[in-house]
């Protein structure tokens, strides 16, 4: 009697731990032990995988993806060796699928970022690593070393669909963009502050949020950012509020300071050396901005 091919791994992360690659596309890995039948439809904006002579060997449910365009991917059993994977997408458009057949069978379903070319199209958001020459780590982490890198990051997956992306001071492949430079008309739509939280004395792990004002686009700014990071971060929320600086009184644009976290607590120093870490603070950020600028589109 034929032996099933057996589902041993779910590849549900477009960059692995330790991968230095930021893109806008996603990638959903499916291991077979053997090589399975399957056909595949599409329902709404989901792709309903089903291979048949087919079993498990790991656990069904619900994984949360949370990238660019791929919410979450489903698992479960279907009747004698039958397997349905269902990847649930934030949008349709398109993708496909190749295979790698072999003893281990590879299916890679590549889904194409190009849905999320008109609601990014010629968005001007500007990033704003804080680098407080003060704030460092007890190891003499700075400030700006984790602060810079995230940036750079989500300034990576902004322009790869098609935003603009500028920095608040001079850096390497990014135009920069003033208070100044926005007075005299040149457009702006989104003002992203990263920092970290400092406190010596007292430190405590954990990220913030602080809205630039009390107008309704900060507000749901604001409430948008809390939402997608703490469904990317370890950590908890334990900042909020609004701050008032010369920046955002300069800029009459929706922004936020996130903080990524406590640079005076070990394990968020940890965290903020982390590049793992740092690419889901990208994401988060970038989701966040997705979900953000859709809503503006009505």
């Amino acid at each position: 009697m034929t032996q099933p091919a057996l589902l041993v791994n779910l590849r549900t992360h477009h960059a692995q731990a330790g991968d230095t690659v930021v893109a806008p596309a996603s990638i959903i890995g499916i291991d077979f032990w053997g090589q399975p039948l399957f056909a595949v439809r599409e329902d709404g904006p989901n792709l309903v995988f089903t291979f048949t002579s087919a079993a498990l060997n790991m656990p069904t449910g619900n994984f949360v993806v949370a990238d660019t365009l791929v919410k979450s991917v489903t698992v479960r059993e279907q009747g004698r060796e039958e397997i349905v994977i269902i990847i649930e997408r934030y949008f349709t458009g398109p993708w496909h699928i190749d295979e790698n057949p072999g003893l281990l069978c590879r299916y890679n379903v590549h889904i194409d970022p190009s849905p999320l070319f008109p609601i990014f199209s010629n968005k001007v958001v500007l990033l704003d690593p804080w680098a407080r020459p003060w704030v460092t780590s007890p190891t003499n982490l700075p400030e700006k070393t984790p602060t810079s890198d995230i940036a750079r990051r989500l300034g990576q997956l902004l322009a790869a669909v098609q935003a603009r992306p500028h920095f608040s001071r001079a850096r390497p492949n990014f135009p920069s963009l003033t208070p100044t430079d926005i007075r005299n008309g040149h457009p702006c739509h989104v003002v992203i502050s990263i920092a970290t939280l400092y406190n010596p004395n007292r430190p405590q792990s954990g990220f913030g949020v602080q809205q630039a004002s009390t107008s309704t686009a900060n507000i749901r700014l604001a409430d948008i950012l809390k939402q997608e990071l703490q469904q990317k971060l370890p950590l908890p929320l334990i900042s909020q509020g609004t701050v008032s600086n010369r920046m955002f009184r300069e800029i009459p644009v929706p922004g936020a300071v996130i903080e990524v976290g406590c640079i005076s607590h070990r394990i968020d120093e940890g965290l903020l050396r982390d590049i793992d870490y740092k690419q889901k603070v990208a994401q988060g950020l970038f989701n966040a901005l997705r979900r953000f600028f859709r809503q503006n589109q009505g």
